[in-house]
């Protein structure tokens, strides 16, 4: 008997996410000229460094993003955040419960205007910053949609996480699922270890659809190998692999994309 690898994910998550991806197909069908969608990767190829303060910064990032999507930045309004609160007082004295500031929203305003706020910590952390700006972009993409996704109503962020790498941006959100950090404050003597995940799809989940995007791309496979980090390399190897040994799974995928 020949050994086949396993699944990654349950069947469960794996069924919603080929279903997902159909749904997604079929609601943004990739124009006939102009070929597949781009893997958007952290190079100058897509994007170009911004000079000045961090909401420049930060305006400039958005920009770009949204113009990777085919978007015109100008239908949005980007909003800065509150400076989440620092839980590390003192050596001793650590705030509990500290509420965390998410790393960006999406709502509508007045005249039907879309707004995007963002966590402008996360101008120190451009990969962290860009997931977040494609995650909220997709949300007014979705809510365009007149069918809820798969799953129902209760599905619509995960399904969002799902449409970053759908529309080209799997290894930001590969990158930025989670992630430990340290930290070391002179001033007090305190230093350690955080830990922060963005979004709701788990860092297998994220390989999974990644490998999806890629899976008839075997240069797009090539190039984004050398820019993920090797927790997220590890899973997407793993789904690679399952999709390349297991045809049957992607055979009923829309080639539209």
């Amino acid at each position: 008997m020949f050994w086949r690898p396993r699944s990654p994910l349950d069947a469960d998550d794996e069924a919603w996410i080929l279903d997902c991806w159909n749904w997604l197909s079929a609601s943004f069908p990739a124009p006939s000229d102009a070929g597949p969608r781009p893997l958007v990767l952290p190079t100058r190829d897509f994007f170009t460094p911004a000079r000045g303060d961090d909401r420049t910064v930060a305006g400039a990032c958005f920009g770009q993003v949204a113009r990777l999507f085919g978007l015109d930045p100008a239908a949005f309004d980007l909003v800065e955040q509150d400076a989440s609160i620092d839980p590390v007082l003192g050596p001793l004295q650590v705030v509990q419960n500290a509420p965390a500031a998410p790393a960006g929203t999406f709502t509508t305003g007045q005249g039907g205007r879309l707004i995007v706020s963002y966590d402008p910590a996360l101008v120190a952390r451009p990969i962290h910053l860009i997931a977040t700006f494609a995650h909220e972009i997709c949300h007014p993409l979705l809510l365009s949609i007149d069918e809820a996704p798969p799953g129902g109503e209760e599905m619509e962020e995960f399904a969002t996480d799902l449409a970053v790498t759908f529309f080209g941006f799997g290894v930001f959100n590969c990158n930025s699922a989670s992630s430990f950090r340290g930290y070391r404050d002179a001033a007090t003597g305190t230093e350690g270890w955080s830990f922060e995940r963005l979004g709701y799809l788990s860092p297998a989940e994220r390989a999974f659809a990644l490998a999806l995007f890629v899976h008839r791309r075997p240069q797009d496979a090539a190039d984004l190998r050398t820019h993920l980090e090797p927790g997220c390399l590890a899973y997407f190897r793993k789904a690679e692999k399952y999709l390349a040994d297991n045809p049957a799974v992607t055979a009923g995928l829309s080639a539209s994309r």
